[in-house]
């Protein structure tokens, strides 16, 4: 059986999405909270809550590779993976695999939110499990959530803190092909796999990338941390994103994004989605229509 925690979640279904593409559905299970929100999926579907112990004895039965997505925090690892973990080990799970972040266990890892799949990565390796630890680069889809790419487009300007610092990303649904493939065929046990799209590229060429996808000139404007949070605190972005959006372009200055592989192509088959193919194939998130 194959077990898929986070199914109501937007990786989560596309992961079970993809999964059903290499195994029957009868092998396949969704957990959720909310069981009735992945009825839709056409698999079974279990209650869990990871907040929940006593949800997850059941949950996991008759496990024999177990997904794990993620939890955020802010103070190392939640209790909700301490408590998914125990249960794994206690359910004699086959193989457990967690999606991480990017060069999450190195030392000298800075960023607040990724000390938790540090530590978490930290308790599967001490535990009696067998796993894999995903670490997926940064997701394009972040840039739509603070709006800079609709911002770049409108003004002809995007705004940077990031210098020359390089970031693999890739995208959510290739990421939840590379998870559906390790669940489908196993293997990579015991890996702590870095996956990311196909080149690390710097904001220059992301605002190339917007310009080449719209027909608009758009280019790369290196700017102060003060200046880019005033920048989109101007355009109405809550605290909340213009502190983080600064952070994580202070990380992207010092490299800890800078990492390419070809873990896709590897385990999927497919090549990854590049920067400007995401830009093109998401044009709502250009507001342009």
């Amino acid at each position: 059986m194959i077990v898929v925690s986070g199914a109501s979640g937007q990786l989560g279904r596309l992961i079970v999405e993809h999964l059903l593409q290499r195994v029957d559905a009868a092998r396949v299970v969704a957990l959720s909270r909310t069981p009735d929100a992945v009825a839709d999926l056409g698999v079974a579907a279990r209650y869990a809550d990871f907040d929940d112990p006593a949800s997850l004895s059941d949950a996991f039965e008759g496990a024999e590779r177990l997904l794990m997505i993620s939890m955020g925090s802010l103070s190392g690892a939640p209790r909700g993976h301490v408590n998914a973990i125990e249960a794994a080990a206690k359910a004699g799970v086959g193989h457990m695999i967690y999606t991480s972040f990017a060069r999450a266990g190195e030392p000298g890892q800075p960023q607040a939110l990724i000390q938790n799949h540090k530590e978490t990565e930290r308790l599967l390796a001490e535990s009696e499990l067998t796993f894999t630890a995903l670490r997926f680069n940064q997701w394009p889809e972040m840039w739509n959530l603070v709006g800079v790419p609709a911002l770049a487009v409108a003004t002809g300007v995007l705004p940077s803190n990031s210098g020359d610092g390089r970031v693999g990303h890739i995208t959510r649904d290739d990421s939840a092909a590379v998870a559906a493939a390790v669940l489908a065929q196993g293997g990579c046990e015991g890996q702590l796999l870095e996956v990311t799209g196909p080149e690390a590229v710097t904001d220059t060429d992301v605002a190339d990338a917007l310009a080449q996808v719209t027909g608009r000139p758009v280019r790369c404007e290196q700017v102060s941390d003060t200046a880019l949070a005033a920048t989109l605190s101007e355009r109405g972005l809550p605290d909340v994103y213009v502190q983080g959006w600064t952070g994580l372009g202070t990380y992207k200055r010092a490299g800890w994004f800078d990492v390419t592989t070809h873990t896709v192509e590897r385990l999927t088959g497919r090549t990854p989605t590049s920067i400007a193919d995401y830009f093109a194939a998401n044009p709502e998130a250009l507001h342009l229509r």
